[in-house]
């Protein structure tokens, strides 16, 4: 009896403030997902003796994998278009990381490296999206 009161209860549309809000949780759980594991990749370097040409390549597959994390989860919570969502998810990441950059004391371009970022967290997120609308 409880599953059908859940489930008639994710049927309902969520409002705009309320979907809002589920895209900054998970814009800001990518964020977390990323500082962490970037910290833990930091700590391995310092006791391992890789390559520091190994770091641009797993930063990149921390972000990804936390931009899709991120998506998913926004989907999962969701009740339609996980792929939007994951998408805007991924956007809102990148503003955020954005954010935490500049206020870290690195600088701000717009240039085809932020680009990029876009299009890869619009498509990474939009991945996530649809993975997390259809995992129940």
């Amino acid at each position: 009896m409880r599953k059908t009161r859940r489930a008639a209860a994710k049927q309902e549309e969520l409002t705009f403030a309320q979907e809002a809000l589920l895209i900054s949780k998970g814009s800001i759980l990518a964020v977390i997902i990323t500082l962490f594991f970037i910290i833990l990749f930091a700590l391995i370097m310092q006791i391992s003796s890789l390559s520091e040409t190994i770091i641009r390549p797993v930063v990149q597959v921390i972000r990804i994998l936390s931009i899709a994390a991120g998506g998913a989860y926004v989907a999962n919570k969701s009740t339609a278009k996980g792929w939007l969502k994951g998408a805007i998810t991924g956007i809102c990441y990148i503003v955020l990381v954005s954010i935490i950059s500049l206020v870290s004391g690195g600088h701000f371009s717009i240039d085809y490296i932020l680009l990029s970022d876009i299009l890869m967290a619009v498509v990474v997120g939009a991945a996530g999206g649809a993975i997390g609308i259809n995992i129940r």
